[in-house]
């Protein structure tokens, strides 16, 4: 059922001559999903971030609101031993502690047995790979998969380690101040960019799992099998609500890559292809449990930085509307960014709105759930793709149409 009043209003704002030559996609519901109004909401384009809203939905329909995840340690004469269902949230002050409450020797080799360790997705943009937002995704990781560099008084330090990563000082002729190679291991500073004391950058670890052995033991060895008794300590994790609430209004690329894999994960094992199985295992809760058309999306990843994803927005608005009437509706719409909060924080002051957006180049995503003048609720979707305007004009644009929907 089209609203005339609405259309009218959403049409108009579609005219904005900034989005001349872009993509415009936009689907408004109801809240049990009837369409209100809808431009081009079959059509498939790269959502950004708003990806996050499918492997977030998939990993807490597979795991359930109060799943926890568990790290299991033991102490063998011989060797450490980890088993790692995955925990995304596991901190160095945690493991570190376990270290020193198990009297561990870390001269000793550390066997891991993970759920998952796919290696980077082979879709990211090279140039993303070196920062803290696409670090590899590992079932037993450490400060979700980064480490980070600070100045004092002219010379660099890794805070709380570097794991083995080296710095290496540059000509002041370099175009750049900092650079980092995360295969070599190496960061290459230039003395001018140690001025001012404090943070220079937060980077990923290539290895989130033999870096998080490193603070148990020594090397780190793959292994299928742990010990039959049980073990010294267990590190419970955050409930996967948590996880969730963690990951969406700050759009934490490596908890929702984590979420995906957690998901696939729960099904079975992810074999040699990770990424593969679990986005398969995703697409099948999508079409069978929520209902969305399969040719209505392609899951490449779980956070939304791989250009190789698409989705339609009628297929946001019909997972956003499946998620308003499951059991964890209220703890789910909690757990998103909020209008004036997160990545909305300078955005929507005064309208009731909870949802997620998302940003690469030349796309920019939002969706979520607005409350209206009377009190009702509306589901809304926009994605704009290849626009010619800046990211603030795109934002002015979706905002408009939020604010239509909200005083219809």
């Amino acid at each position: 059922m089209l609203v005339p009043t609405l259309q009218a209003a959403v049409e108009a704002i579609l005219r904005d001559s900034r989005l001349n030559g872009a993509i415009a996609s936009v689907c408004v519901t109801d809240s049990a999903g009837a369409v209100l109004f809808e431009r081009n909401s079959d059509t498939h384009v790269v959502p950004a971030s708003n990806m996050k809203l499918f492997s977030n939905s998939f990993g807490l329909y597979e795991l359930g609101a109060d799943w926890r995840p568990e790290t299991r340690i033991w102490k063998e004469a011989d060797r450490t031993v980890v088993e790692s269902t995955g925990d995304p949230m596991l901190t160095y002050d945690q493991l570190v502690q376990a270290r020193e409450k198990l009297g561990l020797n870390r001269r000793l080799p550390v066997y891991v047995h993970e759920a998952f360790a796919p290696p980077w997705n082979g879709n990211w943009e090279y140039g993303d790979l070196p920062n803290k937002y696409a670090a590899p995704v590992s079932a037993f990781t450490v400060d979700r998969g980064s480490f980070s560099v600070w100045n004092r008084q002219g010379h660099a330090y890794f805070k709380p380690e570097g794991f083995g990563v080296k710095v290496e000082m540059i000509d002041e002729a370099a175009p750049e101040n900092t650079r980092y190679d995360p295969f070599a291991r190496t960061i290459f500073v230039k003395k001018s960019a140690l001025k001012k004391d404090g943070l220079v950058d937060t980077l990923s670890l290539p290895h989130p799992d033999a870096s998080a052995a490193s603070l148990l033991g020594s090397s780190m060895h793959p292994t299928e099998s742990v010990p039959s008794r049980a073990p010294d300590l267990v590190i419970s994790g955050p409930r996967a609500i948590e996880i969730v609430g963690a990951c969406l209004p700050p759009s934490d690329n490596q908890l929702a890559e984590q979420l995906l894999m957690l998901g696939g994960a729960h099904e079975g094992p992810l074999g040699a292809d990770p990424y593969d199985l679990a986005a398969k295992r995703e697409t099948k809760f999508l079409v069978n449990a929520v209902g969305i058309d399969p040719a209505d999306i392609k899951i490449d990843d779980g956070s939304g930085l791989s250009r190789h994803n698409f989705v339609t927005t009628r297929a946001i608005a019909k997972l956003l509307a499946w998620c308003s009437r499951q059991p964890t509706a209220t703890a789910w719409r909690a757990a998103l960014a909020h209008a004036g909060t997160g990545t909305l924080s300078r955005r929507l002051k005064g309208i009731g709105f909870d949802g997620k957006t998302g940003s690469l180049d030349m796309v920019s995503s939002l969706s979520g759930y607005v409350t209206t003048a009377n009190h009702e609720t509306r589901i809304v979707s926009i994605v704009l793709n290849e626009f010619g305007c800046t990211e603030g004009d795109a934002h002015q644009i979706q905002d408009a149409i939020v604010k239509a929907v909200a005083e219809d």
